[in-house]
């Protein structure tokens, strides 16, 4: 998995490098520069000395950089591009060094500058590279910086837009833009990835995503709070022996949702099984029953809620929340299985009702100590759970989810593009696949009997759930593929892609 990174802690890494190894800023500078020239030549290729292009560069270090490339582009033959140095005429003062030395290079070698950005030069470039700003912005940018960068996301998706390290204007700790971030093509994050480009609305601005070391430290000299779950890192399935039966893969109880909201919790049921459990069964009253026998497939059993079936299945997973509804009665059900030993996972409906009685669901949960318990908000839900008025998009998905972990006594999942999940004690996880085929109702009732499925399995947790939340994202994905579109997605459409996902996973015998 790799590191995520806040910009205080990337600052640290930075120091550790130049004051405690002896590497210099100015290498470091170097190398970013031939990472970004990298980036270019991978696009254009042979073609790039025919190109003409455009670097921004701001007034710290990451502006720096963009001046470096200038002077390596000059002396590498390219010739047709421009350098804007984005400071106004009484700011040259705000110049850190290292940009200070690159802009005096580039006076001796009588490459030229300008400052202001005009949008002629935009339409006749092949490519921009954004040098504004890195990960020290914290403030909202300027006016003037605000209007340089509509002026260039007039142009994004038209021309290739290479953001070095971030897209200039976005926030990389809370993955926000401030209150505007250019749109990249391409990102090459510098050193380690930043936590704000892989999630939230970070993702909207990155584009295409690579890391370049820079002759970084891989050394971190503090613990890392978060990290990067992909495709590397979905675990090899474990075998399934041939003498293995049904109760060898694990049994998931379903709780029936109510009226008008049958498919929620048949979708659950449909990921279960879809996932390799052995056994699913739906639970609820004989009204809710008789309805769900009429639409659930053949395969599905059924089960009338009661105290002995509880007792009999506390070693299996429960999903409950899914169309579970909002009455007394819904309640009075998640508080039995609340103080069941049974391993549940909380969705939906049942995220509301924990919200809506606060205080005594924490000491439920709390008394849950050691039993698995997992909650999966949307960033909506995420808000009801922690009383917050501001919605979740505008705040730190990280200390979103793990204030929901801590405060609940539960790990946490929270959904959305780059989805973060948090165990108590844990670092966070982030898990990147999934596309906008996955924003439709029913998709997270897919998720959660994917997930529990995974867990009647006896994977344990710290792989089941990263490794749940990539299936059911690979799956959406090898949907859009097949299609060619993300647009058309029905949650159950997404299951039938399981199956490829899972493909892509199997160990050999």
């Amino acid at each position: 998995m790799l590191p995520l990174l806040t910009s205080d802690e990337m600052r640290e890494v930075d120091q550790y490098t130049s004051q405690t190894l002896g590497i210099p800023e100015i290498i470091l500078m170097e190398h970013a520069a031939l990472a970004i020239q990298n980036a270019l030549k991978e696009r254009f290729g042979n073609d790039l000395k025919s190109t003409k292009g455009i670097i921004l560069a701001g007034p710290g270090n990451n502006g720096g950089d963009a001046l470096a490339l200038a002077r390596i582009l000059f002396q590498s033959g390219v010739e047709s591009f421009f350098t804007i140095l984005a400071v106004e005429e009484n700011e040259n003062s705000k110049l850190s060094i290292s940009c200070r030395a690159q802009l005096a290079t580039l006076g001796k070698l009588h490459v030229p500058y300008a400052r202001k950005l005009d949008e002629k030069l935009l339409q006749a470039s092949d490519w921009i590279v954004d040098g504004l700003f890195g990960t020290g912005l914290r403030r909202e940018l300027s006016v003037y910086h605000q209007e340089m960068i509509e002026t260039v996301n007039r142009y994004a998706f038209k021309k290739w837009i290479v953001s070095i390290d971030i897209p200039s204007g976005l926030s990389v700790d809370k993955a926000i833009a401030l209150p505007i971030a250019v749109q990249a093509s391409h990102t090459v994050s510098l050193g380690f990835l930043k936590k704000g480009l892989v999630t939230g609305q970070g993702v909207d601005y990155t584009g295409h995503l690579t890391l370049s070391p820079i002759q970084i430290s891989r050394q971190i000299p503090f613990p890392v709070s978060a990290f990067l779950y992909n495709h590397h890192d979905a675990e090899k399935l474990p075998s399934r022996f041939p003498s293995a039966h049904k109760g060898s893969f694990g049994h998931v109880l379903v709780c029936a949702s109510e009226k008008n909201k049958e498919g929620a919790c048949l979708l659950s049921a449909l990921g279960a099984f879809k996932s390799g459990c052995g056994l699913v069964t739906l639970v609820g009253s004989e009204t809710q029953l008789e309805t769900l026998r009429m639409r659930a497939p053949i395969e599905f059993m059924t089960a009338h809620f009661d105290e002995d079936l509880l007792k009999k299945h506390q070693k299996d997973v429960w999903v409950i929340g899914p169309g579970l509804g909002l009455e007394k009665s819904a309640w009075n059900f998640l508080k039995t299985l609340l103080q069941s030993k049974s391993r549940l996972i909380l969705d939906a409906d049942a995220l509301t009702l924990l919200a809506q009685n606060k205080k005594e669901s924490i000491a439920l949960l709390k008394s849950r100590k050691g039993i698995f318990t997992l909650m999966t908000p949307h960033p909506r839900e995420a808000a009801r759970l922690l009383e917050n008025e501001e919605p979740i998009a505008t705040q730190n998905r990280y200390d979103t989810v793990r204030e929901i972990s801590d405060t609940y006594h539960v790990s946490a999942l929270l959904k959305g593009k780059g989805t973060l999940i948090a165990r108590v004690g844990e670092p966070i996880l982030c898990v990147k696949a999934g596309d906008t085929g996955l924003a439709k109702g029913g998709s997270g009732d897919l998720l959660s009997g994917v997930l529990a499925s995974l867990l009647a399995q006896n994977i344990p947790e710290a792989s089941a759930i990263p490794l749940g939340v990539y299936l059911h994202g690979r799956a959406s994905e090898l949907l859009s593929e097949k299609y060619g579109t993300e647009r058309a997605s029905l949650a159950s459409d997404i299951s039938e892609m399981l199956a490829l996902a899972f493909k892509e996973l199997e160990s050999p015998r």
